[in-house]
């Protein structure tokens, strides 16, 4: 692990959009064509410009990248609200290529230590509940989260 450097962003971004692109895919069949197109049309560029703003020079939160030898393979992203003592995982993804192998739960313990080093006493990471979230459920699982709050979102077309 080591903390991004402006060139990866190119790295990075396809890394998101490669890892996405399966949950976009799974909303899109959750809810269907006509939902998805007023809620997620716009989903993928939405989140190409939120990772560069989070890694943007002055964002207040922190982004690494995670390494197979040269390669960049994952990212995440953290911060710290130092009043409350709570860290949070934002925004993350390992490359589809490379899941399986670790990389999640090395990046969510890299960041688990970083945020305690900074004095947090609690660590939060939002997941979503469908299938296509299910790899990222079970590598925070192994990296130590376990008490959760199951959420459902509802749509109604009018």
């Amino acid at each position: 692990m080591r903390p991004f450097r402006s060139a990866d962003r190119l790295s990075i971004q396809a890394i998101r959009q490669k890892a996405f692109r399966r949950i976009f895919n799974s909303f899109r069949q959750l809810v269907g064509d006509e939902i998805f197109q007023f809620q997620y049309h716009d989903a993928d560029k939405k989140q190409s410009e939120y990772l560069d703003s989070i890694c943007a020079k002055g964002a207040d939160k922190e982004v690494f990248v995670l390494l197979r030898g040269d390669a960049v393979i994952g990212f995440v992203g953290i911060s710290a609200d130092k009043a409350r003592a709570i860290g949070e995982i934002d925004l993350n993804a390992v490359d589809p290529d490379y899941q399986g192998l670790g990389g999640g739960r090395f990046m969510y313990d890299f960041a688990s230590a970083r945020l305690k080093k900074q004095g947090m006493r609690l660590v939060r990471v939002g997941t979503g509940g469908d299938p296509s979230h299910l790899p990222a459920r079970k590598a925070y699982e192994k990296a130590g989260f376990k008490v959760g709050i199951p959420g459902v979102t509802l749509f109604k077309l009018i």
